[in-house]
């Protein structure tokens, strides 16, 4: 089937909804959210347009700021000490946009339904960061693109910006990547997870993953 802005609204509308038919949050989920490093923190928060805030976000992992853009539920803006939507993590492709899906499917996202109730969170990463933290020739250190997502994005947001233990991942090509990857990572983080055409079977794509 070609790629369209319809498909991904319904594959997107498809992930939301098995986020939302979950109404009570796990004791694995719980389990699951890390602390962030120390050091992580939230340098600002701007608004970006309709329902769309951006945080700067100072990131050990990263070794330096990154942008994570919101695209909030009704009432988010008014929202009281503890209270939390069913987020999604919507990651980008290999240019590491945080900008991208709202200007690519600025319809498709900002008008589907399903998303007045629920936290959608699209993190920059380094270009062609892989969703990975990097081995760098066994020097490890920054970009580590996962600790900084999952340890550092994730855990802020659920204690200060309303995102709730009800997590779904998705996201295209290389973020599709890193969406299942993640999930595979961490059983139990995640309740759904989709990619929209990412590099996802070794044998579907062999020039993506063989040793250099």
């Amino acid at each position: 089937m070609p790629w369209s802005p319809a498909r991904s609204r319904l594959l997107l509308a498809l992930v939301i909804a098995d986020l939302l038919l979950l109404a009570t949050a796990s004791a694995t989920d719980a389990r699951t959210t890390p602390s962030p490093p120390h050091g992580a923190r939230v340098l600002l928060a701007q608004d970006a347009g309709d329902r769309l805030v951006d945080l700067t976000i100072d990131s050990p992992a990263l070794g330096r700021t990154a942008t994570v853009r919101l695209l909030t539920p009704d009432g988010w803006e008014q929202r009281r000490p503890g209270q939390s939507w069913p987020t999604l993590y919507l990651l980008v492709g290999g240019d590491g946009n945080h900008k991208a899906w709202p200007e690519d499917y600025p319809v498709g996202l900002t008008e589907l339904h399903e998303l007045r109730n629920v936290l959608v969170v699209m993190p920059e990463m380094p270009l062609f960061g892989f969703c990975t933290d990097w081995h760098n020739a066994g020097r490890g250190g920054p970009p580590a693109v996962e600790s900084f997502h999952l340890k550092e994005v994730l855990p802020l947001l659920e204690r200060h910006y309303g995102a709730g233990v009800r997590r779904a991942a998705a996201g295209e090509s290389q973020g599709g990547f890193g969406a299942l990857s993640y999930a595979g990572r961490h059983p139990g983080m995640f309740r759904a997870a989709a990619s929209y055409s990412g590099f996802v079977h070794p044998l579907r794509h062999p020039h993506a993953c063989r040793p250099r």
